[in-house]
């Protein structure tokens, strides 16, 4: 327990131990849940804060309440007690602000609680405004001292106690820093922002050797991120995205998850970063000859517990693979584990040849989400969302687009950060529509349009 957190009655502790023990792993979604069951609940020793934990906790059982079998009234009680300490929380916030008594620290913990505890309670909308928000001030922040906030990304030794943003605080907040959130950012009133700023600002100039093997999923998982970040090396949206700010936003639906493929397709192919870089994929290519003891162990009964984060990292792995090296490469080869070619048995060998890289993000995706630990509902972290959307975006075969279509719906109502499955896997039935309108019009004889 940590020092200095005071409970008001047995009901706040029993709904803080649930955060500690079951919410925290489920906000982590297989990878080291440390900023839950760590920094988080040692900021309790604010009122706010233990507040804030508490609602995201009550909310988090309330939302899988018909999963777990209990009573609608007792899904109601959960609701209400989440919403009940939610209320008083803003207020405690809100008071220190006035006061000055806030930190940078308490500020940025409660925008991750809230973050979540609107997602869980679906006003998406307040849960991008605060992560934006947050985003913002930390840019703000580190601007004019960027050496005062760097940290080694691997290998530290503890943590920095003089830091004033803690390590793992920038991590979260750097990792939801992505197109995805400036899309869903928009806004007509104001300019396109720009994304990847805080990674942008502290490691842009840093880049991390590949080793020859990890010591486990947290280690590969910064190697893997540093490579992500740099397959779209732009910071500012082409011009095809920047006009999608002028078209009046719909409030009540903002915002448009749907309308997020299309544009990270529009961004990635106006920056040029599609088929762009054959040295990022000889990277990609070493940091899977050093993932691949990881993952064949994860496979294996003994390897169990690192299944869900290992499996997840292969998987970004080979979108991102996908992406930097070209889906127009029709005979990409596809770094697996040893069993990968199992998984993919019951395709056709003529089309496996031809787009293996997607059929073993398929096959891996299907089986991640057929696994008894795998939640279907909010995460935190991100997982195979963006995986399976880039299969979306830049696979011409539409049988494998289908599959990764029902893949998505196969996981509803499931949403990692920022990404919803259901608007992803809508959005891939409007685009697998209006290529069927396309191909009907190819095949009307010209001389017929011209009559009509």
């Amino acid at each position: 327990m940590p020092p200095g957190v005071v409970f008001q009655d047995q009901k706040e502790y029993q709904y803080f131990c649930h955060f500690r023990d079951e919410t925290s792993v489920e906000l982590a979604t297989g990878f080291e849940p440390a900023l839950w069951d760590t920094l988080v609940l040692q900021a309790c020793d604010s009122p706010s804060i233990l507040q804030l934990t508490v609602a995201t906790a009550a909310l988090s059982l309330a939302t899988k309440a018909p999963y777990a079998n209990l009573w609608d009234s007792e899904k109601e009680v959960h609701h209400q007690h989440a919403l009940q300490q939610y209320g008083e929380a803003l207020k405690g916030i809100q008071k220190m602000v006035a006061t000055g008594q806030d930190s940078m620290r308490i500020v940025l913990i409660s925008a991750l609680l809230i973050f979540c505890f609107e997602s869980l309670h679906g006003d998406f909308r307040q849960a991008i405004v605060q992560v934006q928000s947050a985003i913002d001030m930390i840019v703000k922040r580190i601007t004019n001292n960027t050496q005062a906030y760097h940290y080694p990304r691997v290998n530290a030794l503890g943590i920095r106690g003089s830091a004033e943003i803690d390590d793992d605080l920038l991590t979260a907040f750097m990792r939801l820093d992505r197109p995805s959130l400036t899309l869903l950012s928009k806004r007509k009133e104001n300019a396109p922002l720009l994304t990847t700023r805080i990674f942008t600002l502290l490691f842009s100039e840093e880049h991390l050797e590949i080793p020859r093997g990890f010591a486990g999923t947290a280690e590969a998982r910064v190697y893997l991120e540093d490579l992500k970040w740099r397959v779209l090396t732009t910071t500012q949206p082409p011009k095809s995205v920047t006009s999608f700010w002028q078209e009046e936003p719909e409030e009540e639906n903002s915002p448009d998850f749907s309308i997020v493929p299309l544009q990270l397709k529009q961004w990635y192919e106006g920056s040029g970063a599609l088929n762009s870089s054959s040295n990022l994929a000889i990277e990609f290519a070493h940091w899977h000859d050093a993932f691949s003891p990881l993952l064949n162990y994860a496979t294996t009964p003994p390897g169990e517990s690192m299944f869900l984060g290992a499996v997840t990292l292969h998987i970004q792995a080979l979108a991102a693979d996908l992406l930097a090296s070209g889906s127009s490469r029709s005979t990409l080869s596809s770094p697996t584990s040893s069993s990968s070619q199992s998984m993919a048995a019951g395709s056709s060998a003529e089309n496996l040849n031809r787009f293996p890289t997607v059929h073993a993000i398929l096959s891996f995706s299907r089986q991640l989400v057929a696994h008894p630990k795998f939640i279907k509902g909010f995460v935190f972290d991100i997982g195979i969302i963006p995986s399976l959307t880039t299969v979306i975006m830049v696979c011409p075969d539409r049988n494998l687009k289908r599959e990764a279509i029902d893949v998505l719906k196969s996981m509803e109502p499931r949403r990692e950060g920022v990404w919803d499955s259901s608007a992803v896997a809508r959005a891939g039935d409007i685009s697998m529509e209006e290529e069927d309108g396309r191909m009907d019009l190819d095949m009307i004889d010209p001389n017929i349009l011209e009559i009509l």
